[in-house]
């Protein structure tokens, strides 16, 4: 008999119950990890859970109430501290059999007592009976006598867990629980980054791999890298034996891994693990599965950026990039003036223009092993280069935009220094819409590679959208193909488009490369076609050229730079309008040129840039070129800084024309429009009204000039006619009150010669006499018959801009109902039916009339015009359905 005194032990901590009757200590760490010591408790035996496979060896089951016990244990003692004495040791194994003992002082219970008489432990039939023996047998027979835990007879068959080892299919698992909040108990720490989970109830036994994080891991051959027992013992201390709760997210097997088809998942309860480890320096980011994750990825590049910036342990040699930008360029906005092809543009800002890289994202490149020729062709050669390239142009050129530099790439390789930022317009992140739709792909950076952009999470969740619904680049299908045909040089050929030109007036083109302030290449979408343009009537300064291919430099002429940097400033990229008159001996097309409705031959000689030429004279636009020159000498712009302004006659005032009153029949009508609401509500003038109203409103405008409204006077109301200020010329134009606003003088009002409203001040509002008020307002309110705009607001802008090009000209109206106070209309531009037109480019929709009255055939032609638009992927219908495009985050709506 063992007369040795026994020591009590204080200070330890339950890290972890393995089963009823067995239990694993730490005492307290002193320059490491602390010491362990494994227990099990003296005198009892518990049910033996059973155990997973292992190599060739098979699983077994548990004893009935196995699970229930070491579950009982569990709770009463993980993470608590706890004093044991050793009652003895087994020889051959050298397990410590020992009195557990929880709680101190009067407080202080036996743990192996609080077993057997619970219930969830017999007395160890060891054929020592002594006094302490006699007892645990006593508490066994009472609990016996109760029939509780172990002892219940009657749950006995219920209480053996079905445990799934092994996950068949972990996919199909995932499936099933995504999105769920699971419990879990931790079974066991592999490292830092991995932990062994038994899910409950439904004994499911997994690996999980925290998502985004990967921590130092341990080797084969026993060894470890760097921190890798430090990760894994602040996981233990936390997660160890303890109730968790987490979001599976995704499998390693999904990922390219088939071997491994491990669980990819966060802790949600009792907090965010992975956050804790990036913050300690123990663990770092990985981007395979940061785009799985569910919580925001910002906040784990956070964490590891100030990990990194404090050195903590694995960053402690840890060296930043060193960047060249200074701190107050980090940052700036302008106006895009250029897409030079799917990741770089042009910001103006100020006077200095940028050449920025979009960060992170590559273009579409050819195939592997073809030849996309010069860049010139290329962006029609390579597979969507040009829908990326249109898809950035449409909405940036013109528009300013936030830039924030994310990193700088050096001069390397023959290419020269980039600049790499994130582009925003508005709060949209550009990258992620252009990869988002297929059109670009997120560049590769090495896992420890900083020089990224700052959203490069949320650019991969883009492109794992994009792959998912088959957009763009992602497509899998025919890519689709743009035969370009270049005329530039081609004298024959440009000739043999001549006449086509000439005899269809203006059409549509998009000006791709300004060469001087009167040489442009254009593109024409209609023929698909590229020419070089130069603006008929007028006599420019030539640009300065730069040295190329051995050719000596050009001097630029007086003015020359100037022009081909307001011309370019004004055409650069965007859409326009041309009118060919002629072609010269080089294959060039000459002819005007319209933006915005502005001529840019008269736009050059009206700001002193330009000079009228000779042969305008026999050209229909020699009256604006003559009045613009004429300005431009009065002035003293540029190069007329010596000339003296000239007079320019009143015209007689006259009647206006009765012509917008109500017609008994459909007509035809010649008109104007001067206000667009959007792509299918529109105001118009007549045209014959456009004498009589500018005599109308001189004569108004000077009656209100020599005879001015007094302050306070003009007492406005509901519905009332008006004179009122239009904040953007300063000059008096006929309006209806709409509304008056109760607490200010605001007062919205309806020009009704126009069709806009505006929101004045009633003292810029004046009392109108019966002379003007009389007369009905010229502006008629319609709306394009049988179509419906869309909802989307991309596509809301695109058809509205394609509106506005069509409009720029004299249009023939025809009315074919009525719907409300709007008159249904089909308007035509040089021929076009602009319905049939948006509805065939795919930017509207055809609304499906069930009286198909005499006006028939009409919506014959427009259900036609949307099916070839559907045929054929147009706009809308371009990069596959877009009415599943639910990327509302970047500004695409159903």
């Amino acid at each position: 008999m063992d007369t040795a005194p026994k020591t009590l032990h204080r200070g330890w901590v339950v890290k972890q119950v393995n089963s009823g009757d067995t239990i694993v200590l730490k005492g307290r760490p002193r320059g490491g990890p602390p010491p362990e010591r494994n227990v099990s408790l003296a005198y009892i035996s518990a049910p033996k859970l059973g155990r997973r496979p292992i190599g060739n060896e098979e699983a077994t089951i548990d004893e009935p109430y196995a699970w229930e016990a070491r579950e009982y244990l569990r709770n009463l003692l993980v993470g608590k501290e706890v004093s044991f004495m050793v009652e003895h040791t087994i020889p051959i194994s050298g397990r410590e059999c020992a009195l557990v003992y929880i709680g101190t002082g009067e407080n202080s219970e036996c743990v192996n007592e609080l077993m057997v008489k619970d219930g969830w432990a017999i007395t160890r039939n060891n054929n020592k009976q002594n006094e302490e023996v006699a007892k645990y047998s006593m508490w066994m027979i009472e609990a016996q006598t109760s029939g509780i835990g172990v002892h219940n007879e009657d749950g006995k068959s219920a209480a053996i867990r079905d445990v799934k080892w092994v996950i068949e299919d972990p996919r199909m698992l995932f499936d099933e629980l995504k999105g769920k909040p699971l419990k879990a108990v931790v079974e066991s720490v592999r490292d830092g980054g991995t932990l062994r989970l038994m899910l409950v109830p439904t004994m499911n036994y997994i690996t999980l791999m925290l998502t985004g994080i990967r921590c130092p891991s341990f080797k084969p051959d026993g060894g470890s890298e760097d921190h890798a027992d430090e990760a894994r013992y602040a996981v233990e201390t936390r997660l160890l034996n303890k109730d968790i709760e987490i979001l599976l997210e995704g499998t390693s097997g999904g990922m390219g891994n088939a071997r491994n088809q491990n669980f990819v998942g966060s802790v949600v309860t009792p907090g965010n693990i992975s956050l804790f480890l990036l913050k300690e320096g123990l663990a770092k980011c990985v981007d395979w599965s940061m785009k799985l994750l569910t919580a925001d990825p910002e906040s784990y590049r956070a964490a590891t950026k100030q990990a990194k910036a404090d050195k903590k342990r694995l960053w402690k040699n840890y060296e930043g990039p060193v960047c060249t930008v200074p701190k107050d360029q980090k940052e700036f906005s302008g106006r895009v003036t250029e897409i030079v092809n799917g990741e770089v543009l042009v910001i103006k800002v100020g006077s200095v223009y940028k050449r920025v890289t979009m960060s992170s994202i590559r273009q579409p490149r050819p195939a592997e092993g073809t030849d996309a020729g010069p860049p010139s062709r290329a962006l029609y050669e390579v597979p969507y280069l040009f829908e990326a390239r249109e898809f950035l142009r449409k909405r940036l050129v013109g528009k300013k935009v936030n830039a924030t530099v994310d990193y700088v790439r050096p001069a390397a390789n023959g290419y020269p220094e980039r600049v790499c930022a994130s582009i925003f317009l508005g709060n949209q992140n550009i990258q992620e819409a252009t990869v988002s739709k297929g059109l670009a792909t997120v560049a590769w950076h090495k896992q420890d590679d900083d020089e990224r952009a700052a959203n490069y999470d949320a650019l991969l969740l883009a492109q794992e959208k994009a792959k998912k619904n088959k957009v763009g680049v992602h497509y899998g299908g025919e890519p689709p193909i743009h035969k370009v045909a270049d005329l530039a040089g081609n004298a024959a050929k440009s000739k043999q488009f001549l006449p086509f030109l000439q005899r269809i007036g203006r059409l549509h083109a998009n000006v791709e490369f300004v060469a001087s302030g009167s040489r442009i290449r254009v593109y024409i979408p209609r023929d698909t076609c590229l020419a070089t343009f130069l603006l008929s009537g007028i006599s420019c300064p030539r640009a300065g050229r730069p040295s190329i291919k051995g050719q000596p430099a050009t001097p630029a002429e007086p003015f020359g730079d100037e022009a081909l940097e307001f011309i370019k400033d004004q055409i650069m990229q965007r859409e326009v309008e041309i009118e060919v008159e002629s072609c010269d001996k080089a294959g060039n097309f000459i002819g005007y040129l319209f933006a915005e409705d502005k001529n840019m031959s008269v736009e050059l000689v009206k700001e002193g840039l330009a000079k009228m030429h000779f042969t305008a004279e026999r050209g229909k636009y020699f009256d604006h070129l003559s009045r613009a020159e004429a300005d431009a000498k009065a002035d003293g712009k540029r190069m007329w800084k010596d000339y003296v302004e000239t007079v320019v006659e009143k015209e007689e005032l006259t009647e206006i024309s009765d012509s917008n009153k109500a017609e008994s029949t459909p007509a035809l009508k010649e008109v104007v429009v001067t206000h667009l609401e959007d792509c299918s509500k529109l105001w118009v003038q007549k045209c014959a009204d456009g004498p009589g109203l500018i005599s109308l409103m001189n004569q108004m405008r000077a009656d209100l000039i020599s005879d001015p409204p007094l302050a306070g006077s003009f007492t406005p109301r509901n519905g009332m006619l008006c004179a009122a200020i239009f904040s953007e010329d300063s000059n008096w134009y006929r309006a209806k009150v709409l509304k008056v606003h109760k607490d200010s003088d605001l007062i919205d009002v309806l020009f009704i010669d126009y069709g806009n409203q505006a929101t004045v001040s009633s003292t810029g509002a004046a009392q109108l006499t019966p002379q003007f008020s009389s007369v009905p307002g010229a502006a008629a309110e319609c709306q394009l018959a049988f179509i419906v705009p869309p909802e989307d607001e991309d596509w809301k802008e695109e058809s509205l801009r394609e509106v506005q090009m069509l409009t720029q000209t004299k249009l023939v109206m025809t009315v074919v109902g009525k719907n409300g106070s709007a008159d249904l209309v089909s308007l035509t531009s040089n021929g076009t039916d602009i319905a049939t037109h948006l509805l065939s480019n795919g930017l509207v929709e055809y609304e499906k009339q069930r009286n198909r009255n005499k006006y028939g055939a009409l919506m014959s032609t427009y259900e036609t015009a949307m099916a070839e638009a559907r045929k054929n992927r147009r706009n809308r219908f371009q990069y596959g359905d877009f009415t599943q495009d639910d990327a509302k985050e970047f500004g695409y709506a159903k």
